[in-house]
């Protein structure tokens, strides 16, 4: 007698020749915001270090943060195939993973059902409507298991979808005014090109509209821009708009050093700096240069723990949330003792045609 178990087919995976002497898996899985790139995983080679008569080198690629080697490529997909079967049950790949790194244990985080869950074997359910929620929830976990100590502690891996790389978030979103805010993104591609994306879907921005007999909804694209000085502009109108408080006091925490400086190219020096003096021991006199995007508002870069970046309508708001960060991390007594400076232009280092000719005409007319 056969029976069917109602197992979910394998992922597909085809070995492609990406250059001469590169390859990659392409799997059937959609990437991309937007769903329009094909997710694959880039085959790596190295020398064999350990002296070996056949095998000279081992071929190499990474799964959701597990390195996989193999003697060659073929047994390599192999490897790449059960890993998938457990990683991805049901052909569902992880959103992320939060991480007690001192004791090398992690959880994966699953979107089923319209939740957001992490699987503990033989311990509590934990779900939620969004990554904020579940964080919560496992972090309060870990600290009861004794893993770790503080939440604080818990490190977030994102699984990139173009690649299954196990990346750090490109930025977390938080807000002054709504402490439980927390919104991991990660970069990824889209059909206008590099992005910066909110990971998995976000319900507190707005409601699930019901879906259509036919299409896919609008809304379940999540929300990206070019950069992270856009999305911050992009979440801050939605929330705004949702009529939540963490609108006020939004900011991108963490933000990579890269990702930063890809949003920096894009703005201009708005010929302001922002100064603070310090309470800590050495007195430190703070300075932070204000760039102007291309929408007229400004935004400033803080290394606190990570870059924070922070975006206001202008200099005066902007000054507000940055005192406000600092006074929270008690490096201010107020949130008001941030000055703003316009700097000064720059001195020319030579006269040039034009002033030289008009100077020859005032001596001229006076003589």
């Amino acid at each position: 007698m056969i029976a069917d178990r109602g197992e979910d087919e394998p992922v597909p995976i085809h070995l492609e020749r990406t250059s001469e002497h590169a390859y990659a898996f392409r799997l059937g899985v959609r990437a991309g915001f937007g769903g329009g790139e094909t997710a694959r995983i880039p085959v790596g080679r190295r020398v064999n270090p350990a002296p070996h008569p056949i095998l000279k080198e081992i071929h190499c690629c990474e799964v959701a943060g597990q390195t996989l080697e193999a003697a060659n490529v073929y047994a390599l997909k192999a490897k790449v195939a059960r890993v998938l079967e457990t990683i991805a049950p049901g052909r569902t790949l992880p959103l992320c993973y939060f991480r007690a790194p001192a004791m090398d244990y992690e959880l994966p985080v699953y979107e089923q059902g319209g939740w957001l869950t992490s699987p503990v074997l033989g311990g509590p359910r934990l779900r939620a409507h969004d990554l904020a929620g579940i964080r919560r929830q496992v972090c309060r976990y870990l600290e009861s298991a004794g893993y770790v100590g503080h939440a604080d502690e818990v490190t977030v891996g994102v699984v990139r979808p173009r690649d299954l790389r196990r990346v750090p978030p490109a930025a977390v979103f938080r807000s002054h005014s709504d402490p439980d805010l927390w919104i991991p993104s990660v970069e990824g591609v889209s059909p206008d090109g590099p992005v910066v994306g909110v990971v998995g879907q976000a319900p507190q921005l707005r409601r699930r509209q019901r879906r259509r007999a036919a299409g896919p909804a609008q809304d379940d694209t999540a929300p990206a821009a070019p950069d992270v000085i856009a999305l911050i502009r992009y979440l801050q109108a939605e929330l705004g708009r949702a009529g939540q408080v963490a609108a006020w006091g939004l900011h991108a925490s963490e933000v990579r050093p890269e990702i930063w400086a890809a949003a920096e190219e894009r703005t201009d020096d708005a010929g302001v700096r922002l100064l603070a003096h310090l309470t800590d021991e050495e007195s430190t006199r703070l300075q932070l240069e204000v760039r102007r995007t291309g929408g007229g508002d400004v935004a400033v870069a803080l290394e606190d723990r990570g870059i924070n970046v922070f975006l206001a309508p202008d200099e005066n708001a902007l000054a507000v949330q940055v005192g406000h960060h600092l006074a929270g991390a008690e490096f201010l007594r107020s949130t008001t003792e941030v000055e703003i400076h316009y700097a000064d232009a720059p001195r020319a280092e030579r006269l040039g045609v034009d002033s030289i000719r008009a100077q020859e005409e005032v001596h001229a007319a006076w003589s």
